[in-house]
């Protein structure tokens, strides 16, 4: 394991386009797109976990070149605004002075998210020798009913700055959305691709493992490339070859190491980033709502806590589980216990 750079997601992350794994295809077209200087809107579709992201970056990082740093910003739609940011938001509010219309009198304003993180930037043109600024939106579908907002800043501000939407769910976004946007759609590499980038790293960390348990990797991954190396790299700690029991055992470890983080930060009050984990989870894993539920309970009595507060947590859980017979969502099961929870820890 490397002492610089313990982390072997980050030690290999790729650093340009040419070095993404698999999806060749796609990488052709987005190196085209930097030749030719131009493009619209772009909406990049996928599962969580499968490069959209690093992809969208270097993209951008390639088409800006030089000029990268000063034209290039990434924000979070689910990320909240601090204190701060909506304390700003409020004052750029502003009130109508015309005396006739429907606005005559009334508060304009537009939706705080917009305001303070999308707007600074897009308003303002590119700086250096570059056509536009480039955005990119992680979790855009987190915007909701402000998506008609975002698609009037799209027409306004298009020379100004292009956009990168990125999304786990298209049918979240609204069709003026779609319509605006040239979509990419990005799924993890094939089996191929993902054995030949796996044989390198197995090559340069010096470790062993057999071609059908790379193919075991891959299949309980499901090909995501940044999940499968965090494995390698803990199935790797016990050193000699890798099997597949071992892999088999630090995948449980790793899951129930993000149930018991799940409960730690529900017992912190912070329902935003617990959503955030549960939907990590359940991407990861294709849980039932049950089986978090299940996983919760086994996790919650190895916590240091009171009688009274895991007799209180036992209790939602099992009104969860109850409930969840005759749910059909199952973020929305799982998203109504994390409130619960949150809520319970604010008076402990």
């Amino acid at each position: 394991m490397s002492e610089e750079i313990p982390i072997w997601r980050v030690k290999y992350l790729p650093q340009r386009l040419s070095e993404i794994c698999g999806r060749t295809e796609l990488i052709n077209r987005l190196s085209k797109v930097v030749k030719e200087r131009n493009f619209p809107h772009l909406l990049f579709i996928g599962p969580e976990g499968s490069g959209k992201t690093t992809i969208a970056t270097l993209f951008s990082q390639e088409f800006l070149g030089k000029y990268f740093k000063s034209n290039f910003q990434k924000v979070y739609a689910d990320m909240p605004l601090t204190s701060e940011e909506l304390k700003q938001a409020r004052s750029d509010a502003y009130v109508s002075t015309s005396k006739i219309g429907s606005l005559a009198g009334k508060k304009i304003t537009t939706p705080a998210f917009i305001q303070v993180k999308i707007k600074p930037f897009i308003e303002l043109k590119a700086l250096g020798d570059v056509p536009f600024k480039i955005l990119i939106v992680k979790n855009f579908e987190a915007l909701g009913s402000n998506q008609q907002a975002f698609r009037r800043l799209m027409e306004i501000y298009g020379k100004n700055c292009r956009m990168i939407l990125i999304t786990t769910k298209v049918s979240a976004i609204i069709d003026p959305i779609i319509s605006r946007c040239q979509i990419f759609l990005i799924s993890p590499p094939k089996y191929e691709a993902f054995k030949d980038e796996i044989l390198k790293i197995i090559d340069q960390e010096e470790i062993e493992i057999e071609e059908n348990n790379i193919k075991l990797l891959y299949k309980i991954t499901k090909g995501k490339l940044a999940y499968a190396i965090d494995l390698l790299q803990l199935s790797s700690i016990s050193g000699g070859m890798i099997d597949s029991n071992i892999l088999y055992h630090n995948l449980m470890d790793s899951q129930t190491n993000l149930v018991r983080n799940l409960l730690l930060i529900c017992l912190k009050g912070d329902f935003l980033k617990a959503r955030d984990l549960s939907r990590k989870i359940q991407s990861n894993y294709k849980y039932s709502s049950q089986e978090v539920f299940s996983l919760m309970l086994k996790e919650m009595f190895k916590l240091p806590l009171s009688r009274y507060a895991r007799t209180q947590i036992i209790n939602h859980i099992a009104d969860a589980d109850f409930r969840a017979v005759d749910g059909m969502d199952i973020d929305i099961q799982i998203s109504n216990l994390l409130a619960k929870l949150c809520n319970f820890a604010e008076i402990l």
